[in-house]
């Protein structure tokens, strides 16, 4: 599956619905997906933003026996790409600080919330 969509000059247009979809795809990941048509992003490269995604998505899954809930919604001036599971574990592992760092690349920050012991929700939000 291609998740590139148009070119411009040297960068191209990410279309973030069929990156999640082939993320979903190449790890035979069960998810409940909820993903929104025509949200794209513009970038050079985008290996940083599928690493921090398999990231993610690992994270998650070590908290959990569980699908995934996995969204992708318009967002203000952007998009904003959420990631949820029921987990029953009270300690949480700490996100890595490179995260942070490698959605710079993608004008993009990330936020975790939970409620130990019932849910753990990551949301990544492009402006």
């Amino acid at each position: 599956m291609n998740f590139r969509g148009k070119t411009r000059k040297d960068r191209i247009m990410l279309d973030l619905r069929k990156l999640l979809l082939m993320i979903q795809e190449q790890k035979g990941m069960k998810a409940n997906m909820s993903l929104e048509f025509d949200c794209e992003i513009e970038t050079d490269d985008p290996k940083p933003l599928v690493k921090v995604i398999n990231y993610v998505i690992n994270y998650l899954t070590a908290l959990t026996d569980q699908p995934l809930e996995i969204s992708l919604n318009p967002h203000r001036s952007g998009y904003m790409m959420g990631f949820a599971v029921h987990t029953d574990k009270t300690d949480l592992p700490p996100l890595s600080d490179q995260v942070d760092e490698a959605l710079q690349l993608y004008n993009a920050s990330i936020e975790r919330a939970s409620d130990p012991g019932k849910y753990v929700r990551i949301i990544i939000t492009f402006v």
